[in-house]
C-alpha cells in the first residue's frame, strides 16, 4: 500500500514546491492550504505522515497537529517552521505533538531523508499495533481456555491434555512472536546509528549476565535481555547526524537525545508485555541519586532492571568507539563505576559486573556465541 502524506500550509508557492519536490517520491502527497480541510481528510482515510507550516492564518500548526492527533494518534506529525518559531515547535516535540521540525527555507534532501524516516517510524508503530492485537486476541482465547479447563477435565481426560498442548503451543509462539519483534526493532536503531552497530546486543548480553550473577530467575533474566536489546529505540527520533556527529554535542542537540528514553516508552507502551518493558526503557538513563534523565527518578523509584541496564549500558559506551572519542576499555568503564557505586549506579549491580570481568573472566564474544 502506497503511504499516504498531507502537507498543509497556507501559502500556494510553498505547496506548489512542495508538490514538485515529491512528484516522483513513492508516496501520495495530498496538499491542502486549509488546516479544516485536511483533517476532514485524515478523518476519512488512513494518512501516514502530515506536515504542516507553524504560522498559519486560521490556525498555528502546532494547534493543528494536536487535532490530528486526537483524530489519527498513529500519523506520523512533522511541522515547519522559521527560525522564529523554534522555540514553539521545541515545545510541540516536548509534548509529543510532532515527531519532528523542519525549519524554514528548507533542504530538499533533508527534508525527503525525514519524510522517509517519519514513514519508517509510522509503519513501525502499525507493526506494533497489529502485534498488540494479536497479542491481546491470544490472551484473550487463553483466558477463555483457562476458564473452560475444569469443565473440559470433568468432561474428558483427553481433551484436557489436547487442550494443555495447544497452550503450550500457543505460549511458545507467543514468546516467539515478541522476540522476533523485539529483534526487528533493535535492528532498526542499530541500522540507523552505525557507529554503535552491536551496542544494545552487548548491553544485553552484559545486563542478562549480571542478573543472573545477582541470583535473578530465568523468567526477569529473559525481562532483562529483551528490554536492554531495545533500550535504545527511541534514538530513532534522533536525527543521524546527531547521532554520528563527531564532535561535542551542543545544549539543543544534547537535549533531543535526553528525549529518546521517552520516545522509546511512547513506541512501547501499548504492547503488552509478560515484563515491564517499556517503563524500563523509560527509565535506563536514570540514576540513584535522582541526577539522570528524563525523569530525574532517585533510587526508589527506578526499577531494579533499569538500574541493573544502566550499568550494563555505562559499562559497553565507555569499552567501545564512539564518533566523538576513541574507546576507552573495559578497565577504565569499571574504574567508572566502581568509584560511583551508590552514588549514580546500583551497588549490587556494580558488584556482580565487578565479579563477571574481575573473576569470571566474562568477554562479549564469548558469551554471544555461548
Amino acid at each position: 500500500m502506497t503511504e499516504k502524506i498531507i502537507f498543509v500550509d497556507d501559502e500556494v508557492s510553498v505547496l506548489k514546491s512542495l508538490n514538485r519536490l515529491f512528484l516522483d517520491e513513492p508516496y501520495e502527497p495530498i496538499f491542502f492550504n486549509n488546516p479544516s480541510e485536511a483533517l476532514k481528510e485524515i478523518e476519512n482515510d488512513q494518512v501516514a505522515v502530515v506536515i504542516s507550516d507553524q504560522s498559519m492564518p486560521e490556525m498555528k500548526g502546532t494547534s493543528f497537529l494536536q487535532k490530528v492527533k486526537e483524530i489519527s494518534p498513529e500519523t506520523v506529525r512533522i511541522i515547519l517552521t522559521g527560525y522564529a518559531d523554534t522555540a514553539a515547535a521545541m515545545a510541540a516535540i516536548n509534548q509529543g505533538s510532532v515527531f519532528r521540525f523542519v525549519c524554514k527555507p528548507w533542504g530538499d534532501e533533508e527534508l525527503k531523508l525525514t519524510i522517509k524516516q517519519a514513514i519508517e517510524h509510522y509503519n513501525l508503530v502499525m507493526q506494533n499495533k497489529k502485534w498488540s492485537q494479536l497479542t491481546q486476541k491470544q490472551n484473550e482465547e487463553l483466558r477463555t481456555l483457562n476458564q473452560n479447563l475444569e469443565s473440559v477435565v470433568d468432561e474428558r481426560t483427553r481433551q484436557l491434555v489436547q487442550s494443555n498442548d495447544i497452550l503450550n503451543q500457543t505460549l511458545t509462539n507467543l514468546h516467539e512472536t515478541l522476540n522476533g519483534v523485539i529483534q526487528s526493532v533493535a535492528l532498526i536503531v542499530e541500522i540507523r546509528d552505525p557507529y554503535t552497530a552491536g551496542h544494545q546486543q552487548r548491553v544485553s548480553t552484559l545486563a542478562s549476565a549480571i542478573a543472573g550473577e545477582m541470583g535473578f530467575s530465568q523468567d526477569r533474566i529473559d525481562g532483562i535481555r529483551m528490554s536492554a536489546l531495545i533500550h535504545d529505540i527511541g534514538k530513532i527520533a534522533v536525527p543521524p547526524e546527531i547521532l554520528s556527529k563527531p564532535g561535542r554535542l551542543n545544549d539543543f542537540e544534547f537535549g533531543l537525545i535526553k528525549e529518546h528514553p521517552k520516545v522509546g516508552y511512547d513506541i512501547l507502551k501499548g504492547i503488552e508485555f509478560s515484563w515491564p518493558i517499556a517503563d524500563i526503557v523509560m527509565q535506563h538513563h536514570e540514576r540513584i541519586d535522582g541526577s539522570g534523565y528524563p525523569g530525574g527518578l532517585n533510587k526508589e523509584e527506578v526499577l531494579i532492571e533499569a538500574r541493573i541496564i544502566a550499568v550494563a549500558d555505562v559499562v559497553e559506551a565507555m569499552a567501545s568507539h564512539r564518533p566523538y572519542r576513541p574507546a576507552l576499555g573495559i578497565p577504565k568503564a569499571l574504574e567508572e563505576i566502581s568509584s560511583k557505586k551508590g552514588v549514580l549506579y546500583e551497588p549490587a549491580a556494580v558488584d556482580a559486573c565487578l565479579r563477571l570481568f574481575e573473576e569470571k573472566n566474562f568477554e562479549w564474544q564469548a558469551s554471544l556465541s555461548s
